[in-house]
């Protein structure tokens, strides 16, 4: 089977071609240029380079957050499009869970991104033939996160994956010391091969939707500006402007 396979949750883009698990091409991009500008153009690029035309591909796999918004929205949309399109399975992969697979080492793994404003989309995993999850997705402080491990895990490694960990070695330092290992950042990005490797679901492409894990900074500003209309509505309620 000949799959596409693409994630745009980060300031990096990675697309791979694959074909019956052997991976085809891969690019990855690490500029500041828009994703919106740099998928397409990628996506055709790779599928010149080994001579495949775009309708020759069976499926389409792409992550599903969470990560950059706007990331989100663009590889999401991209893959509903295509999948449509070609009529092939749609298939998505958590973000998290693409960045776990990067950790080849056994005990518990915390792939987490920057979430801005010392905080970030965590999660954690215990790989194996069928992963556990140790910790669910959310969005965390910096304080609530490194309490909320240490008291989960008093002993033993820890292993860290994520192309941010730079913005928190030292507090991650600091809570563990040897017992954290990080991973070096040349193995920590998300890589659009990986996300075979991790747990992953089909969707239906009239319906799915990226899983951010948080509000927008629009939404969130715009329910503090509100607080009795958020409260009528079960805290999910943003108004509309026809």
């Amino acid at each position: 089977m000949r799959v596409l396979a693409m994630d745009t949750s980060t300031e990096a883009m990675s697309i791979a071609l694959i074909e019956e698990n052997d991976v085809k091409m891969e690019l990855n991009t690490y500029t500041k240029i828009k994703h919106s500008k740099q998928l397409l153009p990628l996506i055709q690029a790779a599928c010149r380079a080994i001579n495949w035309s775009i309708s020759s591909v069976e499926a389409i796999a792409v992550t599903r957050g969470p990560g950059s918004y706007t990331g989100l929205r663009i590889g999401v949309t991209t893959a509903k499009v295509l999948a449509k399109e070609l009529r092939v399975p749609l298939y998505s992969v958590g973000s998290l869970e693409a960045l776990a697979v990067n950790v080849k080492e056994d005990g518990p793994v915390f792939p987490f991104l920057n979430a801005r404003r010392q905080t970030v989309f965590l999660a954690g995993y215990q790989k194996g033939e069928v992963w556990q999850t140790l910790l669910p997705v959310g969005h965390y402080t910096l304080e609530d996160w490194l309490d909320t491990i240490d008291e989960a895990f008093p002993t033993g490694s820890l292993y860290f994956v994520s192309p941010d960990a730079s913005l928190f070695e030292a507090a991650i330092q600091e809570k563990w010391g040897e017992r954290a290992k990080i991973l070096a950042k040349e193995d920590s990005h998300l890589a659009a091969h990986r996300l075979l490797e991790a747990p992953f679901r089909e969707e239906d492409a009239d319906i799915f939707v990226p899983e951010y894990a948080k509000l927008a900074e629009a939404e969130e500003k715009w329910q503090a500006s509100h607080p009795d209309q958020v409260a009528a509505h079960h805290g999910s309620y943003v108004e509309r402007a026809d």
